[in-house]
């Protein structure tokens, strides 16, 4: 225990020292983490800067180059010239006495190479009354030029990589950017909450320990809260959302990757807000006659953004091979979406991924339809995938694409389209071989027809009709294999 000395402290001193402990009670009230800076939104803004940069960098690297530039050319008749005219002896009349004449010769051989494999009559008859060995040198400039648009082509396709690397850390600086906007949370907000979900919890024995408040670009809410219940007691995240959505004034459901119960151990929950719409998929496959595996692969994937993503790919041919490569495109893209990634740069990677280890020439194509189940807005893009048809009401819309597979082209090909949805609209995706079931001419007309002879309110069963119906065209043999994608909205 200390004491305090005051001997010599006169009453203008008191008052003073009463003035600066009144002076001190502000510094005592109860410290509110909400309203303080938050160290991880500047370290998150640091690494963003960090990667924009970089970046930056991948984006000034030289651009593609369609044909062969002045340097190349100039670097190939040096090469010509060593392998040719080295051991001539009638160089020094060429290359000193005639240098630009033998140049504009060089020049007219290529170009004769470049389009034709070979040079022109007018171009030949020029090149013998000038050269001792026209036809060595003929084929020493071929080869040279298939070398060295073979390494043009290969430069190219490293550059394609890191254009593609270069998307990627930017799309990575722009998520670290948003996750930092959100770490700005509302203290306003955050502290009306924690007073009144305190309250709420205090009758299910559980105790709120801190609450964060994020409110992402398009204004939804997330709500992340640490919990812990008393001893001997299990509370379920659903009673949780329940009290708050009644302090928050908005409807508020679990995230799908948070914890089922509250217990005695402190952890966090994540709720996001509840949607206006829900989707119901079916799906319906057949494999091709006489193989064991299809080369079709799907995936479902629900987001806590509130969007469902309904994908569909077809490796090439049928089998294994064509499996393997469906079902990585189909990973890739669950990866990339659930990381947060948009999907049209998704679909940029995916195609850099594939032109890399692209050794067999295998492709696939990506068909993706990405439903916001809050406003029912509908983002289709596809590379080299079939028709989609969108049924509203008794309005059949073909949704068609010229776009190539992933894989083929060096710049990824695909087409986006948008459109709006209302309550009992449906998405019915397929792969070529059902298209292709169907008698060639009016293909699409006919798919039309059979999707509204097939139509249902259950989604599975919406499937399985459609595909029995094309199944039955083919006389019960697969000529390729089939699959069909089902989605059907309604509202909450």
């Amino acid at each position: 225990m200390c004491a305090l000395s005051v001997s010599g402290v006169g009453l203008s001193g008191w008052a003073a020292l009463r003035a600066r402990l009144a002076g001190m009670g502000p510094a005592r009230k109860k410290f509110d983490a909400s309203v303080w800076p938050r160290p991880e939104k500047e370290q998150l803004e640091r690494y963003a800067e960090a990667f924009y940069g970089l970046s930056g960098l991948f984006q000034a690297m030289p651009c593609q180059k369609e044909r062969l530039g002045d340097v190349d050319l100039e670097r190939l008749f040096r090469e010509v010239k060593e392998q040719v005219c080295a051991e001539c002896s009638r160089s020094g009349l060429c290359w000193e006495n005639q240098y630009f004449d033998s140049c504009q010769v060089f020049y007219d051989v290529l170009e004769g190479v470049r389009s034709d494999g070979e040079p022109g009559g007018e171009v030949r008859q020029r090149l013998e009354a000038r050269c001792v060995y026209p036809e060595l040198l003929t084929d020493v400039m071929r080869d040279s030029y298939g070398q060295a648009r073979t390494e043009l082509m290969w430069n190219n396709r490293m550059l394609e990589q890191r254009t593609a690397a270069g998307e990627q850390i930017f799309q990575t600086a722009e998520l670290l950017r948003r996750v930092a906007d959100g770490f700005a949370g509302a203290p306003e907000r955050e502290n009306r909450i924690r007073k009144k979900l305190r309250r709420e919890l205090r009758y299910l024995d559980v105790e709120l320990q801190n609450v964060r408040v994020f409110v992402c670009d398009d204004a939804r809410t997330e709500i992340y809260l640490l919990l812990r219940a008393d001893r001997h007691v299990c509370v379920s995240a659903k009673s949780i959302a329940d009290a708050l959505s009644d302090c928050c004034g908005e409807k508020m459901r679990p995230a799908w990757n948070c914890r089922a119960a509250v217990d005695e151990k402190p952890a966090n929950f994540h709720f996001v807000q509840d949607t206006k719409y829900q989707i119901f998929c079916g799906i319906s496959r057949i494999t091709k006659a006489g193989e064991m595996v299809s080369g079709d692969n799907y995936a479902f994937l629900q987001k806590d953004t509130g969007k469902i993503v309904m994908s569909l790919a077809d490796g090439m041919g049928s089998g294994v091979a064509a499996c393997r490569e469906s079902e990585k495109v189909i990973e890739l893209l669950e990866q990339f979406l659930d990381a947060g990634f948009p999907q049209e740069t998704a679909v940029r990677m995916i195609n850099s991924c594939m032109l890399l280890q692209n050794q067999q020439q295998m492709f696939s194509t990506i068909d993706l339809c990405m439903v916001d189940l809050y406003s029912a807005d509908c983002d289709i893009i596809k590379s080299g995938a079939a028709s989609t048809f969108l049924c509203q009401g008794n309005e059949i819309e073909v949704i068609s694409s010229g776009a190539f597979p992933a894989g083929v082209m060096q710049q990824s090909d695909y087409e986006s389209m948008h459109r709006k949805l209302t309550a009992g609209s449906s998405i019915v995706m397929m792969t070529d071989g059902v298209l292709e079931a169907l008698p060639e001419e009016g293909r699409e007309r006919r798919m039309a027809e059979l999707i509204g002879r097939s139509a249902t309110r259950n989604a599975k069963e919406y499937a399985r009709r459609l595909m029995e119906k094309v199944y039955l065209m083919q006389k019960l043999q697969a000529r390729d294999d089939m699959t069909i994608l089902v989605g059907t909205i309604w509202e909450k």
